[in-house]
């Protein structure tokens, strides 16, 4: 009883957030920030163990993950930009809440800060990319939920999904505020034998999910 009681919370938050300006979601052109760093693979072992990337499983999973998400926001915007995370090192990290209990924590430009992309152009928007979270069976609640996020995490044995919980902002950057946050969570069912494919499939969801909300998040 007490599962179906925290699981009906858990659907019943809100995990976005509109700015009253935020009218129209990006359209043909896009600039993008996060897709270097903001990877994080739980469940290492288990992975390793599946997939084929030797030693270095952290770091060659999240990069094949970094790769696949590139590739994905590629087929969706007719120019689309890629900023280096460095353009938000000295950004201050903060907390934006998105329900009662949802909280999510990324570095945003300060205020009268433009962002400037590395061949001096303005970009109107970006999306800032602030986690990706890849394991399996993952719940954003437990992430996100500051009542819930100090709960150990069972490793389960029988695994049904590989997860991704991600981050985001849409941020103007001409007047320097956030148009959309949003915390998605995206499952990807295991069948047989998991692959390569699959952990590219659960990035391509991932990419779909975050552009169908956007556009859902506007005007609202």
């Amino acid at each position: 009883m007490a599962a179906l009681l925290l699981t009906g919370c858990a659907d019943s938050y809100h995990w976005s957030s509109s700015h009253p300006a935020y009218a129209r979601a990006p359209y043909g052109e896009l600039a993008i920030t996060g897709l270097q760093k903001a990877f994080v693979l739980t469940r290492t072992k288990w992975f390793a163990n599946r997939l084929d990337f030797g030693d270095s499983t952290q770091i060659k999973a999240t990069e094949f993950c970094s790769k696949a998400m590139e590739h994905e926001f590629r087929g969706g915007y007719v120019k689309l930009s890629i900023l280096p995370d460095s353009v938000l090192d000295n950004a201050p990290e903060e907390s934006q809440k998105l329900d009662a209990r949802i909280f999510m924590k990324g570095k945003l430009p300060e205020q009268g800060v433009i962002v400037t992309a590395p061949d001096g152009s303005v970009p109107p928007q970006i999306l800032l990319i602030h986690e990706v979270i890849i394991g399996t069976d993952l719940k954003r609640e437990n992430f996100f939920d500051y009542a819930l996020i100090h709960n150990e995490l069972e490793d389960k044995r029988d695994v049904k999904n590989i997860s991704a919980i991600v981050s985001y902002t849409l941020w103007d950057n001409l007047k320097q505020r956030p148009l959309f946050s949003a915390v998605d969570e995206i499952q990807h069912p295991v069948t047989l034998k998991l692959t390569l494919t699959d952990l590219e499939q659960l990035m391509r969801q991932t990419v779909q999910q975050i552009r169908k909300n956007m556009y859902q998040g506007a005007g609202k």
